[in-house]
């Protein structure tokens, strides 16, 4: 096995233990947010059965994910598109207030929101560095 290889295979141990970590946040606010119906989940976070229904499958997914360094990735990435979009809609709706909003985000949903979707890009991009091979020296690319 070369050093690229074994880079590739060791570079990211972190990103598996950190996808799951967010997995779980997000299946216990989900789960919390069902718990909770008519309060703010935590006391802060807005509670629709839709928003709870998407945060427990958000945490479902990183876990699943989490089983493969691959996996992990591909979640980072999607967490990053979806909570950006997600966050772009918050604080429109936020802003706006519409109360026949079926997700009824509020503020520290779009905080939350948008440092998910920095970290899902902070992780996508590291997991992704640290997994690429890398040429050796002396060999060109």
């Amino acid at each position: 096995m070369t050093s690229a290889e074994t880079r590739s295979r060791s570079g990211a141990a972190w990103l598996r233990p950190a996808v799951a970590s967010l997995g779980l946040l997000y299946l216990a606010l989900g789960i919390a947010g069902f718990l909770t119906p008519g309060t703010p989940a935590l006391g802060i976070f807005g509670v629709t059965a839709l928003l709870n229904l998407v945060h427990a499958a958000v945490g479902v997914l990183g876990l699943l994910a989490a089983t493969r360094r691959t996996g992990s990735i591909i979640y980072c990435w999607v967490v990053f598109t979806g909570f950006a979009g997600m966050t772009a809609y918050g604080v429109l709706a936020a802003a706006f207030g519409n109360p026949e909003d079926p997700i009824d985000i509020n503020w520290a949903d779009n905080v939350l929101h948008g440092l998910t979707a920095v970290a899902g890009l902070v992780l996508g991009i590291a997991g992704a560095r640290a997994t690429a091979p890398h040429p050796t020296k002396g060999t060109s690319a």
